[in-house]
């Protein structure tokens, strides 16, 4: 992945995860052994999901202009994001594309990486920084993991994302 704005390049998984990241991934793959491989969205439960993990979590819709596998463009979506999100950053991106709210280089790698998600059906770990409204940089730690659309093809990414400097 190239360098880019807000982007560090550090997707090595650590040896210890933060526990939420951690009750993350197992919640994801409780969702994975239900549905016999990559779960679908509608698998995804609110009322189902830890009250801890809630505030934390995001969904990102990918909607790419042909064949996934093609390279063309996703036009990535935040559908949702968690209260943390606002609280750790200041801003309320829900419903916001990427293109409307990152750079054409930013846009380009968040492509690439959320492509593979997708196509590799297993969940990804990054440690990255945000841009808080007051111009100051935070670090989080996120994991993202594919779902699958009503047609079974992989359309979603739900994410959970451990701000470092915030309490959890």
């Amino acid at each position: 992945m190239s360098h880019t704005p807000g982007i560090i390049d550090d997707r090595t998984w650590p040896a210890l995860l933060p526990p939420a990241l951690e009750d993350f991934i197992a919640y994801w793959r409780a969702l994975a052994s239900a549905a016999g491989g990559v779960p679908p969205k509608t698998a995804v439960d609110p009322m189902r999901i830890p009250p801890h993990l809630l505030p934390h979590i995001g969904l990102v819709e990918a909607q790419p202009n042909g064949d996934l596998e093609s390279g063309t463009r996703l036009n990535l979506r935040f559908r949702l994001l968690g209260t943390g999100h606002r609280r750790a950053t200041g801003r309320d991106y829900s419903g916001r594309r990427f293109d409307d709210l990152y750079t054409p280089e930013q846009v380009l790698a968040f492509e690439q990486e959320y492509r593979a998600i997708l196509l590799g059906g297993q969940p990804s770990f990054a440690r990255r920084s945000s841009l808080k409204q007051n111009r100051e940089f935070i670090i989080f730690q996120r994991v993202l993991a594919p779902l699958l659309d009503e047609c079974g093809q992989p359309r979603h990414v739900i994410g959970y994302w451990h701000w470092e400097n915030l309490e959890s």
